[in-house]
């Protein structure tokens, strides 16, 4: 059986629908709930704004009793609306979708962000430069699925108009115990912490992961912060 599809016409109200035995039935949904349903989070009563059958909800048609029994061999609400989200093609309106791919499309660039670096030049990414490529490349997020899943597959498209190296540098941290406490977010807020240790002196260790572009500001910041009293090495550049 073909698998469950999601229908990219423009709809002014959010709907389930499923075609059967040459007939359509449709639920109105609570979009965000019956996309997580349909992938198997939730329950099926949370992913419904009323617990209906309709043949067209748009035009609140109901579908006939008989009918349901006919096709599925129930007449239960609940029954039916699950075999209809998890099968059939979810709609969503205008505002709603648009809302997921301005989501979607802020996320991955956030990812980026904080990720990828010019494979040409070493330097950090900018929002406006990939958004600007993702325009001259024509990709799309797929709005209905998770981000992360989809970067690899968006970044390799993006790498004819946008070189990107996902590289990251190496540190490790030591903070004294006077400035542990407030640098901590700091620290935290520009890299990624990979390990780290609260010392029996009160000083804080770490070791950190960073794109290449961001360690100078790193280092400037904390040096600033503790008037030079801290330790900071590079130990390894990972690239892929």
């Amino acid at each position: 059986m073909k698998g469950p599809t999601y229908d990219q016409e423009r709809v002014s109200l959010n709907v389930a629908r499923l075609k059967a035995h040459g007939q359509n039935f449709e639920v109105v949904i609570e979009p965000e709930k019956a996309i997580k349903f349909r992938h198997g989070e939730g329950e099926v009563r949370e992913a419904l704004k009323a617990e209906r059958i309709f043949r067209e909800a748009l035009k609140g048609e109901p579908a006939p009793e008989k009918e349901l029994i006919d096709v599925f061999k129930t007449a239960d609400a609940l029954q039916i609306a699950e075999k209809i989200i998890k099968e059939g093609i979810i709609q969503v309106n205008d505002e709603y979708r648009d809302n997921l791919r301005q989501e979607a499309k802020k996320k991955f660039i956030e990812i980026l962000l904080k990720n990828g670096v010019d494979a040409n030049t070493g330097t950090p990414l900018t929002a406006t430069k990939i958004s600007n490529a993702m325009t001259q490349a024509k990709v799309h997020l797929d709005i209905f699925k998770k981000v992360e899943p989809q970067v690899d597959e968006i970044v390799a498209k993006l790498k004819p108009v946008l070189p990107i190296s996902f590289e990251k540098k190496v540190l490790s941290i030591r903070i004294p115990a006077v400035n542990a406490a407030k640098l901590y977010g700091t620290v935290s807020r520009m890299a990624k912490i990979v390990d780290e240790a609260w010392l029996s002196d009160g000083s804080w260790s770490a070791k950190v992961e960073m794109v290449p572009g961001a360690v100078a500001g790193l280092m400037d910041e904390l040096k600033s912060k503790t008037h030079g009293d801290v330790e900071i090495n590079i130990e390894q550049t990972k690239r892929r």
